[in-house]
């Protein structure tokens, strides 16, 4: 498990090609956003999300993705007139929102639910990773399921040390402020349902 400091203000490209380049080989990279540290994986890559669910040991559940634009999310998502809406109020930022999915995100990502939970983070080094992959990437917290949330790389290391399956490399933008993880919405009959209370309050 590598890991490579990087600068959150202003990302150095070359390392952002490295950890794009491990992600598009069917790599976990672990990196930085405005919540905790998440799980970057090619979430359009089966082999990829197999492996995050072995390092996370997490019980398969529908896993949530970031985008780096709109034009990115268009190719993931239907978006409604009152989903618009909370997109231009709160992103980019912690706020994922529920959308109807297309056809192109495969049952593996969300074990064949018909949503899929996107946003687009309040983060440059999570913006630049993402949109140099030119594929939606996942958002999952970078810990053991059960565990809490890492706000600094030393927790992340700690947390994967001992495992037999550890993420390929970090992106060290060190601490993070321990803001919770993102407020999750959904659009029901036009009006916007909280899922789960996070950052971002929803009126």
């Amino acid at each position: 498990m590598d890991i490579i400091r990087i600068n959150p203000k202003s990302p150095d490209k070359n390392l952002i090609k490295k950890a794009a380049a491990i992600i598009l080989a069917g790599g976990v990279v672990v990196y930085p956003t405005d919540t905790a540290y998440g799980l970057a994986a090619d979430a359009m890559n089966e082999h990829a999300i197999g492996k995050l669910f072995i390092i996370k040991q997490r019980v398969q559940k529908p896993l949530p993705i970031i985008v780096s634009d709109l034009q990115m999310l268009s190719r993931v998502a239907k978006v409604s007139a009152a989903e618009k809406k909370l997109i231009d109020k709160h992103w980019p930022g912690a706020l994922t929102i529920i959308f109807e999915k297309k056809k192109e995100i495969q049952p593996f990502l969300t074990l064949g639910l018909p949503t899929i939970g996107v946003r687009i983070p309040d983060y440059e080094v999570a913006r630049e990773l993402v949109k140099v992959c030119d594929t939606p990437l996942t958002s999952t917290s970078a810990n053991v399921t059960g565990q809490g949330n890492c706000y600094t790389p030393e927790c992340v290391s700690r947390m994967f040390q001992s495992r037999d399956s550890q993420p390929d490399l970090i992106l060290d933008a060190g601490e993070l402020p321990e803001v919770a993880v993102s407020t999750v919405v959904q659009v029901e009959a036009g009006k916007a349902k909280v899922l789960r209370k996070g950052p971002v309050k929803i009126n």
